[in-house]
């Protein structure tokens, strides 16, 4: 396949402000409210309109890493751009009078979104902070084991290793299975690490680096009776699955809306159930909360208000979609690529196959060749963007497809996958 009539066929070119391209009449996503009552997902004709109408894509290169944060559809973007205007133009007016009350209102309409009560709720600037917020305001004394494992995210791993050097907290460090037969495989390198000093547990929802879903619910319901927090990272799980927040059993969950919600950077979600809120110390100083507000939790200053403003019209085109379809398109996605991929000599696929063991995330490792080359020789040779992610034994490229990404796209990958691998 021709990556660059495949580029060129699909992407139009950029005009008026950068990175924005402006289209008369486009449709809105209320017009599409009714389209997925029925199954799209392998309809590449409706998914290539949605991609024209919804999306500006680059036409020099083909995306597949969006794993770092997600490209805004463009009601988003046209949102956060008027947001941007009347902050700016109504200036501290606004935000000294009607922005308690339309904060509050996204909070409310969020929670419900997420399945949680409004006050186990706080809007933070991503989910490392969110995170930093339960991991540093526990009541850690010396001595306490907290359980992790190598595919843990590093900014969580990094900062237990700070409280290691601060407050004498020892880490237990587990090795996770790139391919689990079941849910007990996993949860038994949990049980094996497990002490009478297990004081918590971090584990995240889907692993940034392989795509790996993990069995939350179950090391929720095993650990928590046994004193044991759990401390969930799902930045990438939120509004790529469908689940609630409450759906996990865990008390803390931390969540970014820059990825698979398609909000502007700079947002997050942490949810703490309302009855472990008064647990917390605050990581920022605060005084004049009660000890059981969540807002204790969040004197951060001042905020992004364009950014915390455009939340509703990415929540908005999430409940059109619905997460239900958007989880079983991108899950097509991945299958789609991976599948070829596990045909291909020298090829290992480091994801699971089940569906219920990963959605959009993959990774691969082509044996005998220097994974940055590989990076290097997709993109150089077919304009294919990925990433390299490093597991605790090797190296892997990771590649994410988003709802705009078409199966064109991914012909062109595995082309480029295959001539790398049996060169």
């Amino acid at each position: 396949m021709d990556r660059r009539k495949v580029i060129k066929g699909m992407a139009a070119g950029i005009t008026g402000l950068p990175f924005i391209q402006a289209k008369a009449n486009r449709p809105t996503i209320a017009d599409y409210s009714g389209f997925f009552q029925s199954d799209q997902t392998t309809d590449e004709k409706f998914w290539k309109k949605f991609r024209k109408d919804f999306y500006d894509v680059p036409k020099d290169f083909i995306n597949l890493e969006n794993g770092y944060f997600g490209v805004q559809p463009l009601p988003v973007q046209k949102a956060y751009l008027k947001n941007i205007k009347q902050v700016n133009v109504n200036s501290s007016r606004y935000l000294r009078t009607n922005y308690g009350a339309d904060y509050q209102s996204i909070v409310s309409s969020l929670s419900n979104f997420a399945g949680i009560d409004p006050e186990e709720a706080l809007i933070t600037r991503n989910a490392t902070e969110a995170l930093n917020i339960v991991i540093q305001g526990l009541d850690w004394k010396t001595g306490d084991e907290v359980i992790l494992s190598g595919q843990d995210y590093f900014s969580m791993i990094e900062t237990f290793e700070m409280l290691e050097k601060q407050k004498g907290i020892v880490i237990k460090r587990i090795n996770l299975p790139l391919l689990p037969k079941s849910d007990q495989e996993i949860l038994d390198r949990y049980t094996a690490a497990v002490t009478p000093k297990t004081r918590g547990i971090l584990c995240t929802h889907i692993i940034h680096l392989t795509g790996q879903i993990m069995p939350i619910k179950k090391i929720s319901d095993q650990f928590k009776p046994q004193g044991i927090e759990v401390i969930v990272d799902a930045a990438h799980s939120f509004a790529q699955v469908e689940y609630k927040l409450k759906d996990l059993g865990a008390d803390f969950v931390g969540v970014n809306l820059h990825k698979w919600f398609g909000n502007p950077l700079g947002a997050g979600l942490l949810y703490v159930n309302k009855d472990r809120i008064k647990d917390l110390k605050p990581l920022y100083g605060d005084s004049g909360s009660e000890e059981d507000d969540i807002m204790k939790l969040g004197h951060f200053g001042t905020l992004s208000v364009p950014t915390i403003l455009t939340i509703p019209e990415a929540q908005s085109f999430n409940e059109t979609i619905t997460i239900q379809t958007k989880e079983k398109r991108l899950r097509y996605l991945q299958n789609y690529w991976t599948t070829k991929a596990r045909e291909i000599p020298n090829v290992m696929v480091t994801t699971p196959s089940e569906s219920a063991r990963s959605c959009a995330i993959a990774s691969f490792k082509v044996e005998g060749k220097e994974t940055k080359k590989v990076i290097d020789q997709l993109y150089e040779k077919t304009k294919v963007f990925t990433v390299i992610r490093y597991l605790p034994d090797r190296e892997v490229v990771r590649v994410t497809p988003n709802l705009y990404n078409l199966t064109e796209e991914l012909d062109v990958l595995i082309e480029g996958i295959t001539k790398i691998a049996t060169s």
